[in-house]
């Protein structure tokens, strides 16, 4: 799988979500990132493959380097992820758009700042490839849709129609995680601080993307990820407490969640588990995936 993110400001981010998606099993990881960015960060994880990418000047990538993703995008990619660290400069949005136009064959997951790059493109989900995966938090959903994020049991209504107008897969994140392509729909609700902490989301990004790479389904790659990474949040939390982990710990936690989950045959999961009078009863229980699954690119 192809991650594809990076800046001088955020280095870390496309570290925390290659080493999340070789974590969730996807296989080689490559980042591809600019190449002052690549120079900065290869030698940090020897787990991870790199292919630097033109750039304008340090730390800003060629609109043009969008060309040189598809040999690799035609390669056995079987999952592409947007977004991590990218930062906004000239000629990022116009970046973003050209990779998902040439993203046809892989299943494509947009975060962060791909999701920000998408919100300032006009008719952003004409540009989208099939099996797209979007990952917003509330911030991030609300400037996609153009109106504010409503509460309770009406949030899970905005991301099931948001999900349908745009023709996409939906993790809607929040300490109660909404997951539907607007059909069917699933809800992580067991809040915890462990997951608050910056760089999470870039975690959770890295494993969705790992769970399509290895065969799933967008919605089952979604949901197994919100799941498996909630779980590693738990585990933290009951280890060190719920405060004081780092992204890297929930990363590491990974493996170790997905075994415990696929382990406990008997376990109630905790997606869709319904805990909380604001979350309707008709959700449906993810269940893990226990095929075994191909080790792509």
């Amino acid at each position: 799988m192809l991650v594809v993110g990076g800046s001088h400001r955020y280095p870390g981010a496309i570290l925390l979500a290659g080493r999340a998606a070789a974590r969730s099993g996807a296989g080689v990881v490559t980042i591809a990132a600019g190449r002052s960015i690549v120079e900065m960060v290869a030698g940090q994880d020897p787990n991870l493959t790199f292919f630097p990418l033109a750039e304008v000047q340090p730390g800003l990538i060629a609109t043009g380097a969008a060309a040189q993703l598809s040999t690799l995008l035609s390669d056995k990619i079987r999952a592409l992820l947007v977004g991590p660290g990218l930062a906004h400069a000239a000629g990022t949005d116009e970046f973003v758009v050209a990779v998902l136009r040439n993203a046809k064959g892989a299943t494509t997951v947009v975060d962060a700042d791909g999701l920000n790059a998408l919100a300032r493109t006009e008719d952003w989900p004409s540009v989208l490839p099939p099996r797209t995966i979007l990952t917003p938090h509330d911030g991030e959903a609300a400037r996609l849709s153009g109106r504010v994020v409503p509460k309770d049991t009406a949030r899970v209504a905005f991301a099931e129609r948001q999900a349908a107008q745009w023709n996409v897969t939906l993790v809607l994140k929040g300490a109660v995680t909404v997951v539907t392509d607007g059909k069917r729909t699933y809800v992580h609700d067991a809040p915890n601080p462990t997951l608050s902490i910056g760089g999470s989301g870039d975690a959770l990004g890295g494993a969705v993307a790992a769970f399509a790479a290895r065969g799933l389904a967008p919605l089952a790659a979604a949901a197994a990820a919100v799941w498996v990474h909630g779980r590693a949040g738990a585990l933290l939390a009951a280890e060190i407490g719920e405060s004081g982990a780092l992204a890297t710990d929930i990363v590491d936690a990974l493996p170790r969640a997905l075994r415990q989950i696929l382990t406990s045959p008997g376990e109630r999961p905790t997606i869709a588990r319904a805990r909380s009078s604001a979350i309707p009863q008709r959700l449906r229980v993810v269940r893990s995936p226990r095929r075994a699954a191909r080790r792509p690119r």
